[in-house]
């Protein structure tokens, strides 16, 4: 049996499109392209490597509902089961949306 590593990254994450997950019920699949990340102290970072590339996200419906392309949002996330998945209780302050600024989003 392949033990999991405890991981976390915090990623800055711009919107692309949102549907419901297939398999997580309560949760949606963004497409998102992910802008930065930056390690969590104490936790191996996992994600870091996609910087610059278009992720699939999974996220708890109730925290994205209504967002629009073009929207950043700043999380947490981990890699679980080779799907990249949002903390589903953030900690105050790293769950952050910041509305799109304008036509060049």
């Amino acid at each position: 049996m392949v033990q999991a590593i405890e991981n976390r990254t915090a990623l800055t994450v711009r919107l692309v499109a949102a549907a419901p997950h297939p398999r997580l019920n309560g949760w949606d699949l963004l497409a998102v392209d992910v802008l930065d990340a930056q390690p969590v102290p104490g936790y191996a970072d996992l994600l870091a490597r996609q910087v610059g590339h278009r992720l699939g996200l999974a996220v708890p419906s109730d925290r994205v509902a209504g967002l629009a392309p073009g929207t950043v949002i700043r999380l947490r996330a981990r890699l679980a089961g080779g799907e990249a998945l949002a903390d589903k209780r953030p900690e105050p302050g790293t769950f952050v949306i910041e509305p799109p600024s304008g036509p060049e989003s």
